[in-house]
């Protein structure tokens, strides 16, 4: 009696190496943080009325101010006690992939009469005070403030706006995304925070698989700000929904940007290991191949890139053997196998089971190819497997058993289907225990 390979193994063969969604990156690099105010200053200067002055102050990274400018004014008045003030404030310099440099701080003030309106922008003690906390880092404190004051005022833009400041430091980027929404217009001393909490809340929106939230969220974070992280993220989600002319240009513009700004190996790495899906998906193989190339010199180790080429090959396998056209499926899962050491075992396996189909297989070919997936990894069940359906076919039990034999042992004990189709082998052959 003949004996086959299974009729599941044979169905899923084709299938087993599908396109993967994208991983969810928290961050290919981390974000500017602009300075802080620390402390807000005073002035002896005497106010000359109402107005509003935009001061922008050089902050060192050491925290010692240089120079300090008026970059707009209603009133010219109260120019003076407003340098003043910005002078004799004190700030936390800003950071850039998590070192201190040397940047510009916007502080925006209100006069009214003969006073100045606190940097919040708002004349609310609670949110004065929820301000000055989250000046000083203690933003559970601060938070705990908003939530109280937002209870009984819930369309206070500049409490949402605090509220999701808060939120942001306290890593609940889904309650600082929520919070900036009911801000509405995020002021400008808050956008940066803004953009890294859309972001932040983006990848948490790919991890949960929900592609068209994540395009949502980033929509929102490069608004605010354009940056290469964001871009990445947009990219993927876009990849992942297999809208791949959206998710190329993100991902070259992303590349083009991390390219000029010196980004480090690891986010161009990143970064190309994504366009090299979008590019073979997005009607752009040669592109994604000639990528993958470049990609797997610079990074050897790289089995994602590996990935994105075996589910390409497969893809145009799975569309041969619909056509008809058995050896061309053949040689596309040979060339993946050639392209991606990682994959090899199971491709050659998937060639394998595909020549095994029909009413007169081949079973010399079908030994062939299962003998480059063993000279790979000898102990791989499924290679060993349909080696002793080959050599059964061809009447050579005692082979046949001795591979069926490795077969099983070797086959994970979770594929219970798996281990069944070896024992009915084995059975057939006369071998059963």
């Amino acid at each position: 009696m003949a004996v086959r390979t299974s009729r599941l193994l044979a169905a899923s063969s084709l299938a087993a190496l599908a396109a993967t969604p994208f991983a969810a990156h928290a961050q290919t690099s981390q974000f500017y943080t602009p300075p802080k105010l620390v402390k807000q200053g005073s002035a002896t200067s005497p106010v000359t009325g109402s107005g509003a002055v935009t001061i922008q102050v050089f902050v060192k990274k050491n925290g010692t101010i240089g120079t300090t400018r008026v970059v707009k004014s209603t009133n010219h008045g109260d120019d003076a006690p407003a340098l003043e003030i910005a002078r004799s404030s004190t700030y936390k310099p800003g950071l850039k992939d998590g070192k201190a440099g040397d940047y510009f701080y916007t502080m925006k003030l209100r006069f009214s009469g003969n006073s100045v309106v606190n940097d919040t922008g708002t004349s609310s003690n609670q949110l004065i005070q929820a301000n000055a906390l989250i000046r000083a880092n203690k933003f559970s404190d601060a938070k705990t403030i908003l939530q109280s004051y937002l209870a009984s005022h819930p369309s206070d833009k500049d409490g949402q706006a605090l509220l999701g400041v808060a939120d942001s430091y306290l890593n609940d980027s889904a309650g600082a995304a929520a919070a900036f929404d009911a801000a509405g217009t995020i002021p400008d001393r808050f956008k940066v925070v803004a953009a890294k909490a859309y972001a932040d809340a983006a990848v948490d929106a790919l991890k949960a698989k929900n592609n068209d939230q994540a395009i949502a969220l980033s929509d929102k974070a490069l608004a605010l700000q354009v940056n290469v992280n964001t871009l990445f993220i947009r990219g993927t989600a876009y990849a992942n929904a297999q809208k791949y002319t959206q998710a190329i240009g993100d991902l070259e513009k992303a590349k083009a940007q991390a390219t000029g700004g010196h980004a480090d190996a690891a986010t161009l790495n990143a970064i190309d290991s994504s366009l090299v899906t979008a590019y073979l998906f997005g009607g752009q193989p040669d592109k994604g191949l000639a990528l993958a190339q470049e990609l797997k010199r610079r990074d050897p180790s790289n089995t994602r890139v590996d990935d994105a080429i075996a589910s390409y090959y497969n893809q145009q396998a799975v569309a041969a053997v619909k056509a008809g056209r058995k050896a061309d499926a053949v040689a596309m899962l040979e060339k993946a196998a050639q392209s991606t050491p990682s994959q090899a075992p199971v491709l050659y396996v998937q060639a394998a089971n595909l020549l095994a189909q029909g009413d007169k297989p081949d079973w010399k070919a079908v030994k062939a190819e299962a003998d480059k997936a063993l000279a790979i990894n000898a102990s791989d069940p499924h290679a060993n497997y349909v080696a002793g359906i080959a050599l059964a076919n061809q009447s050579d039990t005692k082979n046949a058993i001795a591979y069926l034999q490795k077969a099983k042992a070797n086959a994970p004990a979770s594929d219970t289907q798996f281990n069944a189709d070896i024992d009915t082998a084995l059975k057939k052959l006369g071998a059963a225990k």
